[in-house]
């Protein structure tokens, strides 16, 4: 009768023997075996009985199902064959022995009959996160090879065993280290330099790149860190990593461990190989959920130094830490970045403008200054008296008095989604449908005066008497060209145009507090708002009269 022998991320190991035709795994408690792992499904697997063959079969879980290192949908299932799901390890045994045989144990895969020390391992975005439990149990059980049996309360330790205590210990001493770092050291490449010293306190290698692709499409390859601890190689000048090596990881998406590179068929005999005399080498990539991004290369030269199954295996837990470190940094620079934007934007434009700019992707960002042709409305407000009152106050009282109007303008005209373009003296100019075209820029454009002359009134009702003074208004919509405009030392973004000089002179002509619009205006929002003709007027600039109507409200 077959079994699964089941060694659970808690530690629990124990055998199940198969009595039905389907047995279930997984994390929910209507499973035949119940595994307590976050990392596992509800109902991630199951086992199908068909004559006297065993199937395992995927039930379309989230982090899949592992079969001799390999990630599979239907399989069927032999003596011996290792079972990975979650953290767990499962191995189907169809023939009696020892269960301490099976404790613990660890099962290579190669891709070719070369030596059991030159290994590709089959790489994935989620291996990291679920290898770095695996590891320390594994270097445990290989001191013990099993949980002590009842019968037994003490066994002797041997040198062997607290030499691999040491080493885990170590282990769990780097990888705090890097998630303690992440967030004591601001400055990125110091925290990566850093990982790579307490990569190499743990990893026996004479010398280490960390090396990031660069930009999607282009293959550069970026050496962000590189640490050399053996002398020989210091001496010999500059040390480039292996293009051969990086190549094979980034290209086929696996992990590579070799003993001799030089001899390894599956590097084509790379010049870099021969070049630094790189004995054994692994390297690993990094991962940004199914991008590589980048790969840790460490290699030694020496005849007696070979890395490990263990070597690697700790690499790539390492590596899916790094990639979080590099995803993190990423965010917190796309922060600043948006920070900055948003800083220089709410100086000019509305909060809601501001988040459709910011939530537009980055090529709305990238071109949202770019001139371009579109239809906008322009309005101008303009202080009337401003030189009397300029003559007779003192330049302090001027510019509070200029900054109160301004403040509580420039809010009315974000409050209806318009763009602040200038201040011009005692002017202002202010922009709706840049610098994205809305439904009811014309509408909101009107609205947004009404309520200037609305609040001004209230001012000056609370302004001393000598103080008051009046506005006038003039909007006008056109087709006009918005976009940083200027020279390559002094950018503004701005709206010019025909409609803009229009709109400028129908404020100029405009009465105390009166708002005048030019007939486009007028087509837009008709019928909305309750408006009187004035007629035909010439103005400064234009050969031919332009109409003008007054909003009344």
């Amino acid at each position: 009768m077959p079994n699964i022998h089941v060694i659970a991320k808690d530690g629990r190991i124990y055998d199940y023997p198969i009595l039905k035709e389907e047995i279930t795994i997984g994390r929910g408690k209507d499973n035949d075996i119940i595994l307590k792992d976050s990392t596992i499904s509800r109902n991630h697997a199951k086992i199908i009985k068909s004559g006297k063959d065993y199937f395992l079969v995927d039930l379309g879980s989230f982090n899949g199902t592992w079969v001799n290192g390999k990630s599979i949908q239907n399989k069927l299932l032999n003596h011996e064959d290792q079972i990975k799901i979650g953290l767990a390890k499962l191995i189907f045994i169809t023939k009696k022995g020892p269960a301490e045989k099976y404790a613990g144990s660890e099962v290579l895969i190669c891709d070719t009959d070369e030596q059991d020390d030159q290994r590709i391992i089959k790489s994935n975005p989620l291996a990291g996160s679920r290898q770095l439990e695996e590891l320390l149990i594994e270097d445990l059980g290989k001191k013990s090879a099993s949980i002590l049996p009842a019968d037994k309360k003490e066994k002797a330790i041997t040198k062997e065993g607290v030499s691999k205590l040491e080493r885990s210990n170590k282990v769990l001493f780097v990888l705090y280290e890097i998630s303690r770092q992440l967030n004591s050291i601001g400055d990125f490449n110091e925290l990566l330099n850093k990982i790579m010293d307490l990569i190499f306190m743990i990893i026996d290698a004479d010398y280490g790149f960390l090396i990031l692709t660069g930009e999607k499409g282009k293959g550069d390859l970026i050496p962000v860190v590189v640490k050399v601890k053996n002398k020989k190689i210091k001496d010999q000048g500059e040390l480039k990593a292996s293009r051969t090596i990086v190549n094979k990881v980034i290209q086929d998406k696996v992990s590579l461990l070799t003993s001799n590179a030089m001899m390894d068929s599956r590097l084509d005999h790379g010049k870099s190989l021969f070049l630094h005399q790189i004995r054994s080498a692994m390297c690993v990539p990094l991962w940004k959920k199914d991008t590589i991004i980048g790969v840790i290369q460490l290699g030694s030269i020496r005849m007696d130094n070979h890395f490990d199954q263990d070597d690697l295996q700790l690499l790539q837990t390492i590596s899916s830490q790094m990639a979080m470190v590099i995803e993190q940094a990423s965010l917190n620079e796309q922060i600043r970045e948006e920070e900055m934007m948003r800083n220089r934007l709410e100086r000019f434009h509305s909060p809601q403008v501001i988040e459709m700019i910011l939530k537009g992707g980055q090529e709305t960002k990238d071109n949202i200054m770019e001139p371009k042709d579109i239809t906008a409305t322009i309005l101008f407000a303009d202080i009337i008296g401003f030189t009397r009152l300029s003559e007779k106050m003192p330049p302090r009282e001027i510019n509070m008095i200029l900054n109160r109007f301004f403040s509580r303008m420039t809010d009315i005209i974000f409050e209806f989604d318009g763009t602040l373009d200038k201040y011009i003296g005692d002017a202002l100019m202010a922009v709706f449908g840049a610098p994205m075209e809305k439904e009811g820029d014309v509408e909101r454009a009107i609205q947004a005066a009404l309520k200037m002359r609305r609040d001004l009134a209230v001012m000056m009702e609370k302004t001393a008497s000598e103080n008051r003074f009046d506005i006038r208004i003039g909007i006008n919509t056109g087709r006009v060209v918005a976009g940083n405009i200027g020279s390559p030392r002094r950018m503004d973004y701005t709206v010019i145009g025909d409609p803009v000089n229009v709109a400028q002179r129908l404020e100029s002509i405009a009465q105390p507090n009166q708002i005048l619009i030019g007939q486009e205006t007028y087509n837009h929002i008709k019928g909305k708002f309750k408006i009187e003709k004035i007629g035909e007027k010439h103005v400064k600039g234009k050969s031919k009269e332009i109409t003008a109507y007054e909003v009344l409200g």
